[in-house]
């Protein structure tokens, strides 16, 4: 992969996981300076690692597997001062919010497929009620209906969505 194509796939990746990073990092450390410091570091050795990434993976999690070293690293630099858990603890507490990540990751994903799988019509709604973040009675008066029927189709929705997402996850796990 040329450089350049190199440089903005990592960049794109890193700025799209850097929120899931830092809630990584910060329930480990629960101080905000040092998960910024912490993350900093871990972009570096990110970087660096890049080349061992395989494209069509999950960033996020390879990422946070990386980033708990540099958690571990900033731990024992750290030392001198009393911290609030032992290292055995936070490589509980690491593997965990990793397993967590990975499930909302999929989540995501099925949500994603499953939005997609709705018609237009109700695509446009959940669009307008949660992207722009219309309120439902802004939604009835564009649309012409009542607050009470937005939130009907809102509810059949919301259920359909749950049921659908309930169908992916049971597909992944067969």
């Amino acid at each position: 992969m040329p450089e350049q194509d190199k440089v903005e796939t990592f960049t794109r990746l890193l700025i799209a996981n850097r929120g899931r990073l830092f809630g990584f990092i910060f329930t480990m450390v629960h101080d905000r300076t040092a998960t910024e410091e912490i993350l900093q570091e871990a972009s570096t050795v990110l970087w660096k690692k890049f080349d061992q990434f395989e494209p069509g993976t999950d960033f996020g999690a390879w990422a946070m597997k990386i980033s708990r070293y540099s958690v571990f690293e900033w731990r024992r630099r750290q030392a001198k001062l009393p911290l609030p858990m032992d290292d055995e603890l936070l490589e509980s507490l690491s593997e965990k919010a990793l397993e967590i990540s990975c499930e909302s990751e999929a989540q995501l994903e099925a949500l994603d497929s499953c939005l997609k799988k709705l018609n237009s019509r109700d695509r446009d709604l959940i669009r307008s009620r949660y992207d722009t973040e219309d309120s439902v009675a802004e939604i009835a008066k564009a649309g012409g209906k009542s607050r009470v029927a937005v939130y009907k189709v809102l509810n059949r929705i919301h259920r359909d969505l749950l049921s659908c997402m309930e169908n992916e996850s049971k597909e992944e796990f067969a």
